[in-house]
Parts: C-alpha cells; structure tokens; sequence
C-alpha cells in the first residue's frame, strides 16, 4: 500500500505541478488530489521539493540508456543514433510535464534545471561520448572532440522537443521521424571517415 500510496502522491504532483507551476501548488492540494491527508504526504516526503526531486527521478531516462548503451547497440552509427533519437524523444515526450514544470519554475527554482541537466543530460551526454569514442577507435569515424558531439547531437533533439513542447501549433510536430532522419543524416556525415 505504500509504494501505491507514494505514486499516488507523485502522480498527483505532477499533474498539479504542471498545471499550475511548483509554487501556485500546496502540499494539502496535493493531498487532496491524491486522496490522501496532508500527514500521509509528509509520511512520505519530507517537504513538496522533495517530491518534485523524486518526480524527476522516477521520470529519469538514464536507468534505460545505461542498459541500452551496454546491450543494444549495433555498431552501425546510423542505426544506432536513430535508436537514441527515437527513445530520447519518447522518454521527452513522456515526461513533458516535467519539463514544463522546470520552465514555468525557472525563475523560482533555478537550481531544478541544474538538477534535471545533472541527472540525466549530462549523463547521456557521457553516454553518447563514450560510444562515439568507441566508434571512433574502431576507424569507423574521423577523430572527433565526442564530448562536443555529443553536445551538438543531443542538443539538435531537445530543441525539436521544446519546440514542439512550448508551441502545440509548431509547424515540426508531424515532422519528428523526417528531423531525426535528417539530423542522423547530417552527423554522420559530418563525422565519416
């Protein structure tokens, strides 16, 4: 019954978080809307932050690119950066409430983007280095920085995803398999041999 009762409380988090924004949102809210009492919600988190971080944990995309890194990939450079596109924009487009959260926040909270950028940007950044790095001493890519490729890469994947998150008239939102195609396209053939 806990761990229901917990995600109860997050899933109601969340919603309300992302409607209203962090602050606009009370922990009895919360409760209410988790139908639970207000001591239940402290029963389980400490303060309303601290249900925010175990919302950006429980969203965190890392535990599932840290085994996909060790056991899916091909080694064929194409294929496998359209696989990360395709997931990275799944797992996005999953977890856009907190994203949003982060926006409507980022004056009041700064230090959450710098949470979200540390538990799983930067990560997958490190992710994506290291598989570049081993491309390339295979001799399947030119010497490259992979770290900044890296940057560049996933950088181009969350600008289509804020774009089409911040703008639902966006003129890129029936265009996401043409962009990651296009962007695949384009980094490889910026780091071929």
């Amino acid at each position: 019954m806990t761990k229901q009762t917990k995600g109860k409380i997050l899933l109601a988090a969340n919603d309300l978080m992302a409607e209203k924004g962090y602050h606009s949102v009370s922990v009895k809210e919360i409760a209410k809307k988790a139908g639970v009492s207000e001591m239940t919600v402290f029963r389980h988190f400490e303060t309303k932050l601290s249900i925010l971080h175990q919302l950006i944990q429980e969203y965190s995309y890392i535990p599932y690119f840290e085994l996909f890194f060790k056991e899916q990939l091909s080694g064929e450079l194409s294929h496998d950066l359209t696989k990360i596109a395709n997931i990275y924009l799944s797992f996005m487009n999953k977890n856009k409430s907190i994203f949003l959260i982060a926006v409507r926040e980022r004056g009041n909270l700064p230090e959450l983007m710098e949470i979200i950028s540390e538990e799983n940007t930067k990560q997958l950044q490190m992710l994506l280095a290291q598989y570049l790095n081993q491309q390339m001493n295979a001799g399947h890519i030119r010497a490259i920085q992979c770290e900044e490729k890296a940057i560049g890469f996933l950088t181009g994947l969350f600008g289509f995803f804020v774009s089409t998150s911040l703008w639902e008239s966006h003129f890129l939102h029936d265009q996401e398999e043409r962009f990651i195609q296009n962007a695949v396209d384009t980094f490889v053939n910026g780091v071929r041999n």
